[in-house]
């Protein structure tokens, strides 16, 4: 079923954050990227299409795994975060990755182009996401895998966001929540995406709920952090005269979750995984 499209916002928000997208001092995307690359199980040679690819956190990973002789494409709807993306790839040398914009509901490549079609938390934005599966079925090579995470949707005992109370209440304060911060579990909850998984061909499928561990060097650069991705529309929300106390509450809350021994922030947060071939 295809949900309301929010490609254009989504696409103006991610263009004006993409030189500051996620920052060194907070670790979430990097090791959830990671994460899916371990579980699609990617291979030295192999093709790959990273889904929504961003400044890479799943892109890169993707590229070591596939090393030299591999092939890597990354797809963005934003102008700015392909422009970004293929700087730092140019930079780092890695001839074997691609990065182009092109939207990821419908990827324009010849049928079984690919080993594994991956997207670290960015396919749950799509519109119809039972639609996009079908066609990354039709992109993989015979045995090909995909994985694609998103955020775990914590209703209960109380909801979360980002493992935080604050910013749970606050979303839903300004009524923000969206695909990006669900407040309805990611691809319709795991009964809807597995039996989207088999009607789009999938032979195999399965979702993994895993605890990652979020670190930031303070609340405060938590805070800051939740400006450089999709969360600035929640913030486009509040309205300017608010944004203080919001902060305030939302870094206060993050700083009972200091680590006493490492000295950073580290809060356990959700993430679901969802793979199949």
């Amino acid at each position: 079923m295809a949900l309301s499209d929010a490609r254009p916002v989504l696409r103006a928000t991610f263009d004006a954050v993409a030189d500051r997208y996620d920052p060194s001092d907070v670790d979430y995307f990097r090791p959830v990227g990671r994460r899916v690359v371990e579980l699609a199980e990617i291979r030295a040679g192999d093709a790959v299409l990273d889904v929504g690819c961003g400044r890479g956190a799943a892109l890169f990973p993707a590229a070591a795994a596939a090393g030299g002789e591999g092939r890597v494409v990354g797809i963005d709807l934003s102008e700015a975060m392909v422009a970004a993306t293929a700087a730092e790839a140019r930079a780092l040398g890695l001839s074997g990755v691609e990065v182009l914009r092109m939207d990821g509901q419908d990827p324009d490549f010849p049928a079984g182009s690919f080993d594994a079609v991956i997207g670290s938390m960015s396919v749950h934005m799509l519109p119809d996401t039972g639609a996009a599966f079908a066609r990354f079925r039709e992109l993989l090579r015979p045995g090909g895998r995909l994985c694609v995470s998103a955020p775990t949707t914590v209703l209960t005992p109380r909801p979360l966001v980002f493992g935080l109370a604050s910013i749970a209440k606050w979303v839903q304060e300004y009524e923000a929540g969206t695909r990006v911060y669900p407040q309805s579990s990611a691809f319709g909850g795991e009964e809807r995406v597995l039996a989207d998984l088999r009607t789009a061909g999938f032979r195999a499928a399965a979702v993994r709920d895993e605890v990652l561990h979020l670190t930031a060097s303070s609340g405060r650069a938590l805070v800051d952090w939740t400006w450089t991705h999709g969360m600035r529309l929640f913030w486009e929300r509040v309205p300017a005269d608010r944004r203080a106390d919001v902060a305030a509450d939302i870094d206060a809350e993050a700083e009972t979750h200091r680590d006493p021994d490492t000295g950073l922030v580290t809060i356990p947060t959700m993430v679901s995984y969802v793979m199949a071939r």
